[in-house]
């Protein structure tokens, strides 16, 4: 496993294994909320993708994903989850119930952190796990907003 620093913790990560994952074909929810999201996060801002990247994760594979309201012109609020193989060796985590500013970063778009409280963890994930919350805000790209709902 590899060591790295991100943000306000270490991470033990296994770059291999998360890989290996995610490079397996996934079912991925084809609703109007969900492709624009995944159409959007095709021009992730350059910090935010090298957070994927360090992680072995693929940011077109969500392990959840969640759409909120549209909260300014053309831009739609999503909430979610991916999974990486590797532990947090120092940092706080955080949990939807305890989601604060010392547990959590903001990058461009994206408010990140990290959890062991696993949800939607495929049962063929490798061990040992950590979940990497999100709140995102994207561009809607879908056409008219009120058609999504």
């Amino acid at each position: 496993m590899l060591e790295i620093k991100l943000a306000k913790w270490v991470l033990e990560v296994d770059l291999i294994k998360t890989r290996e994952f995610y490079s397996k074909d996934f079912e991925i929810c084809d609703c109007l909320n969900c492709t624009n999201f995944l159409e959007s996060i095709k021009n992730l801002d350059a910090s935010v993708a090298s957070v994927f990247k360090s992680l072995g994760i693929d940011p077109m594979k969500p392990g959840h994903l969640s759409d909120f309201s549209t909260l300014e012109e053309g831009m739609h609020e999503y909430m979610g989850s991916y999974h990486f193989v590797g532990k947090v060796l120092e940092g706080e985590l955080c949990t939807k119930e305890n989601w604060n500013a010392s547990n959590t970063v903001q990058l461009k778009n994206f408010t990140i952190g990290f959890s062991d409280d696993l949800e939607f963890l495929p049962n063929e994930f490798p061990q040992p796990v950590v979940q990497l919350e999100f709140v995102a805000l994207m561009p809607w790209t879908q056409g008219k907003i009120n058609e999504s709902r």
